[in-house]
């Protein structure tokens, strides 16, 4: 790949980000598939950057470029890595709690359970294994930033 296409893909790639990083702080209830999305994007934009620094740096040509490879790497780090990162982390944190105690209420609950009790019991369970998977994938990513 010569260094157009490498700037034109990094530039796509980084716009893409971006707009899903713009898109998802908008929203006030986050859906699972587009924290999942927006974290594989900021990994996908964050290794680019990484590789193409490595390859054009020697080049006095690229400088330019790489000054968008930084600019990129700096809104990575406080726009995704500062800001929105801790703001998902609070919010798993919260989603888990909240289904457990909704959980608990349910098991409380003596007697004969109704088939909607169950099918609410099970939905919650659901719901939780899916958040908590989602806490685990997040803080596997903030461990990534820690090791960087």
């Amino acid at each position: 790949m010569d260094s157009d296409q490498s700037s034109e893909l990094f530039d796509s790639e980084s716009k893409k980000l971006q707009d899903a990083l713009e898109s998802i702080q908008k929203k006030s209830d986050k859906t699972i598939p587009e924290i999942i999305d927006v974290y594989y994007q900021a990994i996908k934009v964050d290794s680019l950057a990484k590789v193409l620094k490595e390859n054009f740096q020697t080049k006095p040509e690229h400088e330019a470029f790489l000054a968008r490879i930084d600019k990129t790497q700096k809104y990575i780090s406080e726009e995704f890595n500062a800001s929105f990162h801790p703001k998902i982390l609070t919010q798993l944190t919260d989603s888990i709690q909240k289904n457990t105690d909704n959980l608990k209420l349910l098991a409380k609950e003596s007697g004969q359970k109704s088939k909607e009790t169950i099918e609410k019991e099970a939905s919650l369970y659901k719901e939780l294994r899916e958040i908590m998977s989602t806490k685990e994938f997040v803080e596997q990513y903030e461990n990534g930033i820690k090791n960087d």
